[in-house]
């Protein structure tokens, strides 16, 4: 109640406050708090803590973003940080998941999603020093690393995989550096019913736009790789992301959303071997057979400037 108190309205009264854990790393935690007034009004607020001081880096990106923003843009940007708490204080957003919605909304809903992600990108905002492509292998190197150590089997799968990685890299194009979200995926994007909000600016940066896009697709596809019952739609949600992003980010290379989409599913072999034991023996080889497709795409010339993202999706 005490903490709340910074950003309730001068004439609310709060009551009684309802606290629900919604979210626990090891670094940070995420509690929902519904706050009932006097008369019985309720405000409903997220409230994000850490474990040091990285929230100030947030609340300072944060900050830089809505100067550089006009209003209703999409993103959600928390409105107080309390540095003696470690917390960061943001309106609670109340709807569905984008990852959630799989009937005829999607992919619509897609096409708004990569809008939203464009007007992101096309901020001036530089907030930290530069990312590279080489940084992004070297960190993808060592979560193989990690792989081999765990799974030696799986690791056996994915090394080859590594090794198309460092033949695509030379053939990146030139690019134009921009802000990232860092963790583009579907599961970041709520639906209110009127709108579409991005979540969570815990893994921003600054770096190839290219990569917001290449990891939103390899989101995307591993929902698709890992649920039959959405398999049949990959091709049309591909494609709804994909061209609605390069209609309204022409300036950014296919080529490199292919390199960064065929990255994160390289990644993403780690995430299923320790969110799946049963089921990553089947899964891995596929992920790997896509992340090689899509690194294929960076390699070949007369494929490298297509605007067309999509693929079928179907086992390896």
């Amino acid at each position: 109640m005490e903490v709340l108190r910074s950003v309730l309205p001068t004439d609310f009264k709060p009551a009684n406050v309802i606290c629900t854990q919604e979210g626990i790393h090891k670094d940070r935690f995420v509690l929902r708090a519904q706050v009932r007034s006097e008369s019985g009004e309720e405000r409903a607020y997220a409230l994000k803590a850490y474990s040091d001081d990285f929230g100030e880096r947030v609340w300072e990106h944060a900050q830089a973003l809505a100067e550089s923003m006009s209003r209703n843009n999409g993103l959600c940007l928390p409105t107080t940080y309390l540095a003696h708490e470690r917390l960061l204080i943001l309106p609670w957003v109340h709807g569905l998941f984008l990852s959630e919605i799989v009937d005829g909304r999607k992919p619509e809903l897609l096409r708004q999603a990569a809008r939203l992600a464009a007007g992101l990108h096309r901020l001036d905002v530089v907030p930290e020093e530069l990312t590279t492509a080489q940084m992004l292998v070297d960190e993808t190197r060592a979560w193989c690393d990690r792989l081999r150590i765990r799974w030696p089997e799986a690791a056996l799968t994915v090394e080859p995989i590594m090794e198309a990685v460092q033949e695509a890299l030379p053939c990146l194009e030139p690019v134009e550096p921009a802000p990232v979200h860092g963790d583009m995926a579907a599961g970041q994007f709520l639906w209110t019913g009127d709108r579409l909000v991005l979540l969570d600016l815990d893994m921003f940066g600054y770096t190839d736009p290219a990569y917001d896009a290449g990891h939103f697709l390899a989101q995307l596809e591993r929902r698709c790789l890992v649920d039959p019952a959405v398999r049949e739609h990959a091709r049309e949600w591909l494609a709804a992301f994909g061209e609605a992003y390069l209609a309204a980010m022409p300036q950014v290379s296919p080529r490199n959303v292919w390199f960064y989409r065929g990255l994160t599913l390289l990644r993403k072999c780690y995430t299923i071997c320790r969110r799946e034991p049963v089921q990553w023996p089947r899964l891995v080889p596929q992920f790997a057979e896509h992340a090689r497709a899509a690194l294929e795409q960076v390699v070949a010339p007369e494929l490298a400037h297509s605007k067309t993202l999509a693929r079928e999706t179907e086992p390896a």
